[in-house]
């Protein structure tokens, strides 16, 4: 059975509407169910309806990496009243911050009712669906909700875990859902939440491994029937079989589990190779991988090449272009402007790495002068397909993983190897020799920041490890890192 035309056109167009069409969510996450499950079609938008939750204002569409970016990183200060001002000073407890907070928990927790409402119906669907539908479908669900469940440990959860195992797998966390009723659901132990997430992730990646046409297992007529309205082009903007790998490496990190995050990000490096198609589409756009200097331009500033799953944000640029202007006026207060020093020393002032010569504009005619990032910044005239993107997981982390597993192993040379693999595209050409695996450690943690500027990715990277000291601030503690639960959370007797 073919995908209706009505939802292709959604995923054409990308507009990330509310899916209050669908689904009405309550605020206890509780989805009142419509006749949505006699046909594919009505999976599909399930599918759909959980993406277009992810791309919300309080999710992926701003906060999952405004409010990252601006904790942590060397920004000159924005102004106090503002609510990115009190983020970067951490004073969770204002009104703004705790409006975002609540935002990006309830935006988080639809996403995983939506799915567990699709998840429900899809039990026992696979006689009256297309196998290929009934397989891919299911294996994104999965991945949904794992995908959900993880962002919210990562925020409201504490980090430093391969340190503190004993402590925090046995430590109250966030409630791990996996049922659709009024019940509250109790709280999971860490250890519960991550054994949840794999479990999860490891179901998609059984369903999505003999059917996402990823994975090369059948060529493209073998999808000619479910494909006729494309629903399986632009797979790197579904949670795909390689972005799952992908995710499962970043959990077993997260967790301190170096062996098995080393053979997931490996396997993702292994299968892309030089390069490989993430779509059913003929436009050669749409190979996944690692750009090179002379392939980034402003058209492509977002990096959605080397993007395993990424979303797409209606009217992204109304969103952030105040935050990442470039040309900004005397004494905007609103602009996220990285000390000029700070840019400087962490790119080195080369004058050959893409990210600092082409990502960042140095706007030295306006005061304060700094460094602006363009990735998100929305120019008129963009392509189409590098328009309103936003990226999730991008191939680049998956090589940062591997080294530090060689390197947290003792293997010096093999994530030297990869690392200098990967730096070479940036244009830093002189590869890295004769490092101690602390001193690649320290390395692959400044590549963190060179690369995910603008993304919020240096958030994660210095909660996973620890990081007493970042550009925000010196004598981070857990109060710095770990986002307050909101308020009828902790009424109703939560614990965190």
């Amino acid at each position: 059975m073919k995908i209706s035309k009505y939802i292709w056109f959604l995923m054409a167009a990308m507009l990330f509407v509310s899916c209050s069409d669908w689904f009405d969510v309550t605020s206890g996450n509780e989805i009142r169910e419509k006749d949505h499950y006699s046909t594919d079609t009505g999976y599909g938008q399930a599918v759909i309806g959980c993406y277009e939750t992810m791309a919300d204002i309080s999710c992926y569409g701003l906060s999952l990496y405004d409010m990252p970016e601006i904790m942590v990183n060397g920004y000159r200060t924005v102004a106090e009243v503002m609510d990115a001002g009190y983020l970067q000073r951490h004073q969770f407890a204002q009104k703004g911050p705790k409006q975002k907070i609540l935002g990006l928990w309830n935006s988080s927790y639809n996403v995983i009712a939506n799915a567990n409402e699709a998840l429900k119906n899809i039990e026992g669907a696979e006689n009256r669906m297309n196998e290929i539908n009934y397989h891919v479908f299911k294996g994104e669900l999965y991945a949904i909700r794992a995908l959900a469940h993880f962002n919210l440990l990562r925020f409201f959860g504490y980090g430093n875990w391969a340190k503190r195992k004993a402590e925090l797998d046995d430590k109250f966390t966030i409630p791990y859902v996996t049922v659709v009723n009024k019940d509250i659901q109790p709280q999971s132990t860490g250890a519960q939440v991550i054994a949840n997430i794999l479990k999860d992730l490891t179901e998609a990646e059984l369903l999505l491994k003999d059917y996402d046409p990823v994975c090369g297992v059948h060529d493209a007529s073998y999808y000619k029937e479910v494909n006729e309205d494309g629903w399986y082009d632009y797979r790197n903007f579904h949670l795909n079989y390689y972005a799952v790998k992908a995710l499962k490496a970043q959990v077993y990190l997260w967790h301190g589990e170096i062996d098995k995050a080393e053979a997931e990000a490996m396997a993702v490096i292994n299968a892309i190779g030089k390069g490989k198609r993430l779509t059913l589409a003929k436009q050669p756009t749409f190979i996944l991988k690692l750009m090179t200097v002379s392939e980034v331009n402003e058209p492509n500033y977002s990096m959605v090449n080397e993007t395993l799953f990424g979303l797409s944000v209606h009217q992204l640029g109304m969103r952030v272009n105040s935050f990442f202007n470039p040309n900004y006026l005397d004494g905007a207060s609103g602009v996220y402007l990285l000390k000029e020093e700070f840019a400087e020393e962490l790119y080195n002032n080369s004058n050959t790495d893409f990210r600092f010569t082409k990502l960042l504009f140095h706007n030295i005619s306006s005061t304060p002068t700094g460094y602006v990032p363009l990735k998100y910044y929305q120019s008129v005239g963009n392509n189409s397909y590098f328009t309103d993107k936003v990226n999730v997981i991008r191939l680049p982390e998956v090589y940062y993983i591997a080294a530090e597993c060689h390197a947290e192993k003792g293997n010096a040379a093999e994530a030297l190897r990869l690392l200098n693999a990967f730096r070479e595209t940036r244009g830093l050409y002189e590869p890295l020799a004769g490092m101690t695996t602390e001193e690649i450690k320290t390395e692959i943690g400044k590549e963190y920041q060179r690369e995910f500027m603008g993304e919020g990715g240096a958030y994660f990277y210095f909660k996973r490890v620890g990081a007493e000291n970042t550009p925000a601030k010196i004598g981070m503690t857990d109060a710095d890192y770990v986002l307050p639960y909101p308020d009828y959370e902790l009424q109703s007797g939560r614990v965190q």
